[in-house]
């Protein structure tokens, strides 16, 4: 096997696992993925990597997408949440996470995306239904989402990177 084709795949490895990585901390480590793997399989001219191998990574990465974004708003709507405090808490997921990666980067956005979605659904289910109980319970709710969420996405993103590592020639 050539050198050349080693180095280009131990780059699109590394690229592969950074997005896989940046998955894990809420950045958009899926769209790193699936283009990492649309521009292997452009320089490999859709030899190893084919249309339907497009597809599927594809697929698969727009369930792990929907997965996380869904689960949170079901496990709050689970604790009867208002609509107020499901719209918000994704809001406060996207600041929670950007003002912890500014505090401690990689580790500090899923820390404070967790944070943001807690406290934010938290007042916004007590402004709505003035019950410390239930704002409490909806906030719970949203971070249990939120977490599945992430485990589940990350999940889809690993199978995804390893389907197309194994289509790889080696």
């Amino acid at each position: 096997m050539e050198l050349s084709i080693i180095v280009i795949n131990m780059v699109i490895l590394l690229i592969l696992f950074s997005g896989l990585g940046m998955t894990l901390v809420g950045l958009p480590g899926n769209i790193v993925i699936f283009c990492t793997t649309l521009a292997y399989a452009f320089y490999d001219k859709f030899v190893h990597i084919g249309i339907h191998d497009l597809a599927f990574v594809l697929g698969a990465i727009l369930i792990g997408e929907l997965f996380e974004t869904l689960t949170a708003a079901i496990w709050a709507k689970k604790e009867k949440a208002s609509k107020l405090a499901i719209c918000v808490a994704v809001i406060g997921s996207i600041v929670g996470g950007i003002l912890g990666t500014m505090i401690v980067p990689i580790i500090g956005s899923f820390i404070g995306a967790l944070v943001g979605g807690f406290v934010s659904s938290y007042i916004a289910e007590y402004r709505t239904t003035s019950n410390f109980e239930q704002a409490r319970r909806v906030a719970l709710g949203v971070m249990k989402g939120q977490l599945i969420g992430i485990v589940i996405k990350f999940s889809v993103a690993t199978a995804a990177i390893m389907y197309v590592l194994i289509q790889m020639p080696w």
